[in-house]
């Protein structure tokens, strides 16, 4: 049995699985370490294999019911109370692992009205972050290894903190990755969002203000949620509204190449971002 605590985001959760490859892909996955902190769980997840068929789309069904609520996709089903503070996942693969983890991670934020997971990239530049978003296509992991050597928070899904009485949204280093893995953002487990940009591939390299009332479907759009009521979506709709009274939406038309931070950061330098 492979049981441990981590940490993601601000929030602290219990992992555990009798399976063998699923406990080594968390391990690889997934800071360990605090179960010395002295601090409870605030969700704790058992992990179970062997369920469903290979991956075959992205659908997923919500259902609430008799106090427990289930998300099931062809390849795993989660199981969990309806508060999200524990809940069984049964998955197929480490591919459907780690979206369920997304599902259920992002439902908790949205239940405890914490934050939200956006799909996005988020590099940290100058010690603040700065979120690449848009339709698959758009460049979020082009925006992001164009990016480098600054440091790298995400390259698929950006766990947001929207803290109450905060001025800031914080964006941490998230454990859900695609395929990039350096400067993973073990020596700033936070930023301060600087902005929102959403991707245009283009020959030229400018920025243009979203206007409020297209922000909000821009932003809800790029959020990974699975509402289970009106409850919810109405929860996700308040969630978003706070994220964009913190952060600037912008488009970033860009080319295949780094002088985009010229304009998004153009007082910044590589060098010091992130504290590096």
């Amino acid at each position: 049995m492979v049981r441990f605590m981590t940490r993601i985001g601000n929030e602290l959760i219990e992992m555990k699985t009798s399976s063998v490859p699923l406990g080594e892909w968390l391990a690889d996955s997934f800071d360990r370490g605090f179960e010395d902190e002295g601090e409870a769980a605030r969700l704790r997840l058992e992990i179970i294999e062997g369920y469903g068929v290979p991956f075959v789309d992205f659908d997923v069904a919500a259902e609430r019911a008799g106090g427990s609520v289930t998300y099931t996709r062809a390849d795993y089903r989660i199981e969990a109370d309806e508060k999200i503070t524990a809940a069984r996942v049964k998955v197929h693969d480490e591919f459907a692992l780690k979206h369920a983890l997304m599902n259920i991670y992002s439902a908790f934020l949205i239940r405890n009205e914490l934050g939200l997971l956006v799909h996005s990239s988020c590099v940290v530049q100058a010690e603040e972050g700065y979120l690449f978003a848009g339709p698959s296509g758009a460049g979020k992991s082009t925006a992001a290894l164009l990016s480098r050597p600054r440091m790298l928070l995400s390259d698929e899904a950006t766990v947001i903190a929207l803290p109450e009485g905060e001025p800031a949204a914080l964006a941490y280093n998230s454990p859900f990755r695609s395929d990039s893995r350096w400067d993973i953002g073990e020596s700033i487990p936070a930023a301060p969002l600087a902005g929102m940009y959403v991707l245009r591939q283009s020959g030229e390299v400018r920025t243009v203000p979203v206007k409020a009332a297209d922000a909000l479907p821009l932003v809800l759009n790029q959020v990974f949620v699975w509402t289970v009521g009106a409850d919810e979506t109405r929860t996700v709709m308040r969630l978003c509204r706070r994220f964009l009274e913190r952060v600037p939406v912008r488009e970033l038309y860009f080319q295949k190449n780094d002088s985009f931070w010229k304009v998004i950061a153009p007082h910044g330098t590589s060098e010091g971002a992130g504290g590096q």
